[in-house]
């Protein structure tokens, strides 16, 4: 059984990693269509590369603070933080 939860939380985190990663793509692609829609004047082309770029980013922003990764950093912790700490304090607890 708790062969299976790893396998389980493995697959979790390769789907959110995919879906990281297709945002950013999403992102990088959107901002070179708008950078070549600006250089060759075609503002439709910018416009609608400017969408897919903030889309993109939206979309890897919103991942990251739903997954708990940029919110631990913005709150200065992160989960091995506060799981090292309280060993730390359990063994000062113990030896006393």
């Amino acid at each position: 059984m708790e062969r299976r939860s790893w396998k389980f939380f493995e697959l979790v985190e390769s789907a959110i990693f995919i879906v990281l990663m297709l945002s950013l793509t999403l992102a990088i692609g959107g901002a070179v269509v708008a950078l070549i829609g600006a250089m060759f004047g075609l503002s439709s082309v910018k416009n609608i590369g400017g969408s897919i770029a903030g889309l993109g980013t939206v979309g890897f922003f919103g991942w990251i603070l739903v997954t708990g990764k940029l919110a631990g950093v913005l709150l200065g912790r992160s989960r091995r933080g506060l799981s090292v700490e309280n060993n730390k304090s359990t063994k000062v607890e113990n030896d006393a």
